[in-house]
């Protein structure tokens, strides 16, 4: 063995180790350390946020559709009575413009027999042709509280169907939310399960790191043990190689054999502290190294589920967020017409009001006109009484008189109709109208809410577009790092066989050594030699290992330690 070479060598070795395991002590720190982004992280806390906007909206959107129907469906029942009541009006109006009608025909043939009556008649015509003026005047103004009536009718159903066609938007602006959130829950749910498969495998990747950390408990004796070894060679490195006197000889033979005998307990500790190393770590990393590929595999799969352009189905998450931005963009379109329809209700109810406040105005020019009749009809009354000559014309006087009292009852039924109709739709409209102006503020509020989580939806798809492009499931670096690591366990590995070589050198250094000291002994004629030389004796006193006092012991003629605890090595 040439000293020198195998001093460079194991040099080498403790170099090397010690920079393995340095390594090795920040490597694996460094792949516990979880801190680091992941398109894995990124996707899940994407998913998960999208789920509480989707379920905070959704809480607004519900609590403003829930029992709208039935909100509402008093106003329905409400518009329907207004209607039932404007047809009360329509028979009244009617039934005005009947007796107008008959009173303007009675007033006609009452004219007739005036007039042939002569001068006598005279008095009677001019008040009968007053009657017929009025009664046709009464007739003019029923006409037009019809026309009022019809077109009352017309925005009240005019309503109706914009009322209809709210209901209508509003369900369907609930129909399309509930569409987009299950579509969205549809979407969380089947990245779920395998995000969570993943998850779990990721996490158990790190304990048995951990565990493999305690390998690295060794390091401190590998080194040291070597550098005991390097001490002993640099000795055996002063030592003279040649003398002519034998017991100088063989002193320096045994004093070597000893050494050797010493480096090789040493070096095959070493290596039982590689191997024990390398077991530990070997046993631990198998594991990291089996999940990392079932992590590989899921990874593998995920994306070609989800994330792969050409997925197969409906699974695509590209193509699904897009379909969810087009849902939400249908949706706020259906806000759009709300709020049309929306104005268009408020609209029609203004006409409402004002409508029925233009036939009270028109039923109070009929009363003026009622109210003449009336003198008209006590004139008339007068006239035939003291006035033989039209005597004739007392039935139609009589007639003329229930038509009168007629139009009266319903002029009075018809009062007592709209003043009612009037009070009551101005309140329900007022209330109706307050109650749709808070909904439409909430609407508007929705709107803003829903605008938002649209605006973030689009955000996260392109926040996905840029997941797809790199889907990672560990930190940067970290599969980079488990490459290194597996890269000095091959060197740790390869260290314990080049100790193992060098443990076979030393034994056949010892055996030549052996041969040597026997030839010796052999002239001197002797079986046995005890160190003589004090140098000797005090070095391999200084060459002491905890679990090698033992051997020193022996060569050095020292007592053996008690008690010791095996692998402390000490220097002096």
């Amino acid at each position: 063995m040439e000293i020198n070479q195998t001093i460079r060598e194991i040099r080498s070795i403790s170099s090397r180790s010690e920079e393995i395991f340095l390594q090795l002590g920040n490597l694996f720190p460094s792949l516990l350390n979880r801190d680091g982004g992941t398109s894995l992280k990124t996707l899940k806390g994407l998913f998960s946020t999208l789920s509480k906007s989707d379920v905070d909206s959704s809480a607004k959107e519900s609590a403003l559709f829930t029992d709208y129907g039935a909100k509402y469906n008093p106003l329905f029942d409400q518009l329907n009575k207004k209607i039932d009541d404007i047809k009360k009006l329509d028979k009244m109006i009617a039934e005005i413009k009947e007796d107008s009608e008959q009173m303007e025909l009675i007033a006609l043939n009452a004219m007739v027999i005036s007039i042939k009556s002569g001068e006598k008649g005279q008095a009677f015509s001019r008040i009968t042709e007053n009657l017929q003026r009025l009664s046709n005047d009464m007739f003019l103004f029923s006409d037009k509280l019809s026309d009022e009536e019809s077109q009352l009718l017309d925005h009240i159903n005019t309503l109706k169907k914009i009322f209809s066609g709210i209901l209508d938007s509003q369900k369907s602006l609930s129909a399309k939310g509930n569409t987009g959130s299950n579509e969205i829950r549809e979407v969380i749910q089947s990245v779920s399960d395998p995000i969570a498969t993943m998850e779990y495998n990721i996490d158990s990747i790190y304990p048995p790191i951990q565990k493999a950390m305690e390998g690295l408990q060794l390091q401190d004796m590998i080194r040291q043990a070597l550098d005991h070894v390097l001490r002993c060679f640099d000795e055996l490195g002063k030592t003279p190689s040649t003398s002519s006197n034998i017991d100088e000889q063989l002193d320096y033979v045994s004093f070597n054999i000893a050494i050797y005998q010493l480096m090789s307990e040493v070096l095959r500790d070493i290596s039982g502290y590689v191997s024990d190393s390398c077991s530990i770590f070997d046993t631990n990393w198998n594991k990291v190294v089996e999940k990392l590929d079932s992590v590989e595999t899921e990874k593998n799969n995920f994306e070609h589920r989800f994330l792969a352009e050409n997925t197969i189905g409906t699974e695509n998450l590209e193509k699904r967020m897009n379909a969810l931005i087009e849902s939400f963009q249908l949706m706020l379109g259906e806000f759009n017409n709300y709020h049309v329809v929306q104005k268009d209700l408020l609209h029609t109810c203004q006409n409402i009001t004002e409508r029925a406040r233009t036939i009270y105005a028109v039923f109070d020019n009929l009363k003026p006109v009622m109210s003449r009749l009336h003198h008209v009809r006590i004139l008339q009354q007068i006239e035939v009484a003291k006035n033989d000559a039209i005597k004739s014309v007392q039935d139609s006087v009589t007639d003329m008189d229930n038509l009168i009292q007629s139009a009266n009852s319903s002029l009075d039924s018809m009062q007592e109709l709209l003043e009612g109709f009037i009070a009551e739709t101005s309140l329900m409209l007022t209330t109706f109208t307050t109650s749709i102006s808070k909904d439409n503020e909430n609407m508007v509020a929705l709107r803003v809410e829903k605008n938002k989580f649209f605006e973030d939806l689009k955000q996260k798809r392109d926040l996905l577009a840029n997941v797809i492009q790199d889907f990672t499931v560990f930190p940067e670096g970290f599969q980079n790092k488990c490459v290194t690591v597996q890269q000095n366990l091959k060197d740790l590995r390869k260290i314990g066989e080049e100790l193992e070589s060098f443990i076979r050198s030393m034994r056949a250094s010892e055996q030549e050594l052996s041969q040597q000291k026997a030839r010796l002994l052999n002239e001197k004629g002797l079986s046995t030699w005890d160190i003589r030389n004090n140098r000797f004796s005090e070095l391999i006193k200084q060459f002491t290992i905890t679990a090698h006092k033992e051997a020193a012991g022996k060569l050095s003629g020292l007592a053996v330690e008690k008690g010791s605890a095996s692998g402390e090595v000490t220097l002096f």
